[in-house]
């Protein structure tokens, strides 16, 4: 799956309206299950299968303002990417996988001969033969699958395996078990869910005066 010594990078992407501390368990979770040297955070820019549901997103900016209040204290080597919400578009998986490998051999960086690490729930590893060219996507990551709540494990590693066959994907099935949580309700009420946003997060919010509710 991965060879000894080469350099990785984990990829979360996400909506993150708001990050919450389902968010940050992962991060800290899989940062000591695989220890990427660089774990690159991509808010989504325009998320489709959302908008085409009618949902509302925070903005960009914002979305930013919070991941970057949420991570700072965090001991991890993170950074946040603007390449998704730079775009005036909509924004597949594989093509933001595809432009940072590109922009990392056009730099020079030593992440180009490396191993990418598509961090994801559970739910993502049912849905993937939906996404935009998800077979090009399977071969240019490693899956790295977190289980949440009562997710059975047993059904995972089959599907797991129906992937591997089929299309030679690599997957990684996470020991950690995340939470599950709902942003949509951290926005309701970010005062009653506060236990639930990082330190920092919780006063961004209140100071941008974000998810206040119109009467």
């Amino acid at each position: 799956m991965e060879i000894a010594g080469r350099p990785k990078t984990a990829i979360f992407g996400g909506t993150f309206d708001p990050i919450h501390v389902g968010h940050i368990e992962l991060l800290t979770n899989i940062y000591e299950e695989i220890r990427p040297d660089r774990i690159v955070i991509i808010p989504s820019g325009h998320p489709y299968m959302k908008e085409e549901k009618g949902m509302l997103i925070t903005s960009s900016e914002d979305r930013i303002g919070m991941l970057e209040a949420g991570l700072k204290s965090l001991n991890l080597p993170i950074e946040i990417s603007r390449i998704e919400t730079d775009k005036d578009t909509p924004s597949y998986s594989i093509d933001t996988v595809t432009e940072l490998k590109a922009k990392d051999i056009e730099t020079g960086s030593r992440y180009a001969d490396g191993d990418y690490y598509f961090l994801c729930g559970s739910d993502i590893l049912f849905e993937i033969e939906k996404w935009h060219e998800y077979e090009k996507l399977l071969r240019e990551v490693i899956l790295t699958v977190t289980p949440r709540g009562e997710d059975d494990v047993n059904v995972i590693l089959e599907k797991k395996q129906k992937l591997k066959k089929k299309y030679g994907a690599k997957i990684l099935i996470s020991s950690f078990r995340g939470r599950v949580l709902s942003s949509t309700l951290i926005r309701e009420n970010p005062g009653e869910y506060r236990d639930l946003i990082p330190e920092g997060v919780y006063e961004y919010i209140t100071e941008h005066h974000l998810y206040e509710r119109k009467e």
